[in-house]
């Protein structure tokens, strides 16, 4: 078996393009890295926690810029969930691809929204209210090994817990909360012009006040994903393909989620180029929930009570580039990107509740959504960075605010800098 040929080399051209990746950046170019190798991928599938060198990784956090106005001009607010860890490896020979090794690392407070969206701000027992705490040990652990051909397995485990005490201080023994999950992937090579990717996980999430027991039904999730790519002998890069499905559940709330996706990226002189193509249908149903403002509430029914449901179906697709490109020497980078959502939203509201409906109670509704144009979220429009590489040892990279360009630097409210993530790699 040839260890270099054209696949191989593309991949290493790719992964020296993509070594110090970090949230920021990806923010910065698209916001997803669905379309290029991109080591952040670690956290959906932890083969590629290899991609790593020795490495300090961390952030500042975010800004949600729809959380600051003008009580917040000239106040040093913290940012949001900021989060820190390590990657180490141990080499086991000098051959291959990469060096057989071994890959250990750990991360602590980074948020999985996936999870903690599914987390009510209150729950509703017998008529009392319990406010569920945010999860505090919020701990990622990473193992990962390569082989001699530069194939790849990991496992990845994820531990958000808290018992006994609420957000604002209070303590009460009915608050808990707590996210478990479990993921395994791997990446390999096929042929000499093809590579895979495949992620498989579960989790169990929880809340207070009721304790229920680890096996009891309705709190564990399941969801893969994976890619495919493949060498374009038209250009300098792949062709991929991907998919992402899960069958998300905690009491009351079911959520299945495909995603099938299409796209290509190209390296470009000092820069990478990706363009792709998303087919997304979401089914869920929602018994005893309800949003009141900005809160989610979850009323856990009595052990007879029949209950109504609210079901919703959403379908539709995505298109999304990114690109980024080096502007002076490698030291400075710039980056720009965007998505754009077409969904078409059906829904029936059983419940009298506007969880996930907002009509009347057995009525039906219909209509056509997209991402927000310009929050400053993960799900808008566009993005914007910049990014700082020292003598290829450090990495800053930054997302810059969307409206940097048209305000006055001396009036108004907001930052300039919505996400700022360094690593330092030895």
């Amino acid at each position: 078996m040839k260890l270099f040929n054209p696949v191989n080399l593309l991949i290493l051209a790719i992964l020296a393009q993509t070594v110090f990746a970090t949230q920021a950046r990806i923010e910065g170019m698209g916001k997803r890295s669905a379309f290029f190798l991109d080591p952040m991928n670690m956290f959906e599938n932890p083969a590629n926690a290899t991609f790593y060198s020795n490495a300090l990784i961390g952030e500042l956090g975010f800004y949600n810029q729809d959380n600051l106005d003008e009580r917040h001009i000239g106040i040093n607010q913290d940012p949001y969930v900021p989060w820190f860890g390590a990657l180490f490896k141990h080499s086991l020979s000098d051959q291959g691809i990469r060096d057989p090794q071994i890959t250990i690392g750990g991360f602590l407070g980074r948020e999985h929204y996936n999870f903690t969206r599914f987390i009510p701000n209150k729950v509703v027992v017998g008529g009392d209210t319990v406010s569920i705490p945010q999860s505090i040990t919020n701990f990622d652990g990473f193992l990962a090994g390569t082989m001699i051909d530069g194939s790849a397995v990991g496992a990845h485990v994820y531990v958000g817990i808290q018992d006994g005490k609420q957000d604002n201080g209070v303590i009460s023994q009915d608050a808990h909360v707590s996210i478990l999950s479990m993921d395994y992937g791997a990446n390999f090579l096929v042929t000499g012009q093809s590579s895979i990717e495949i992620a498989l996980g579960v989790a169990r999430i929880q809340y207070g006040p009721s304790r229920k027991t680890f096996l009891d039904p309705g709190l564990f999730s399941f969801y893969s994903n994976g890619r495919f790519f493949l060498e374009m002998d038209l250009w300098t890069g792949q062709l991929v393909t991907g998919y992402k499905i899960a069958a998300m559940e905690v009491p009351g709330w079911k959520e299945n989620f495909y995603n099938l996706n299409t796209g290509m990226n190209v390296i470009i002189p000092r820069g990478l180029f990706w363009l792709g193509f998303d087919a997304v249908y979401v089914g869920e149903t929602v018994s005893t929930w309800d949003r009141v403002d900005s809160d989610l509430i979850y009323r856990e029914p009595g052990s007879l009570e029949e209950y109504f449901e609210d079901t919703a179906n959403r379908m539709g697709g995505i298109v999304s580039f990114g690109i980024e490109r080096n502007i002076w020497s490698t030291l400075l980078t710039i980056r720009a990107g965007g998505q754009k959502s077409f969904i078409y939203n059906k829904c029936k509201n059983g419940t009298g509740k506007e969880a996930i409906c907002a009509v009347s109670q057995g009525k039906k509704g219909s209509y056509w959504s997209t991402n927000p144009y310009g929050d400053g979220t993960l799900d808008d429009h566009l993005g914007f960075g910049i990014g700082l590489n020292i003598d290829q040892k450090l990495k800053i990279d930054a997302s810059v605010s969307e409206d940097i360009l048209f305000r006055n630097p001396f009036v108004g409210s907001g930052r300039f800098l919505t996400r700022v993530s360094a690593m330092y790699s030895f």
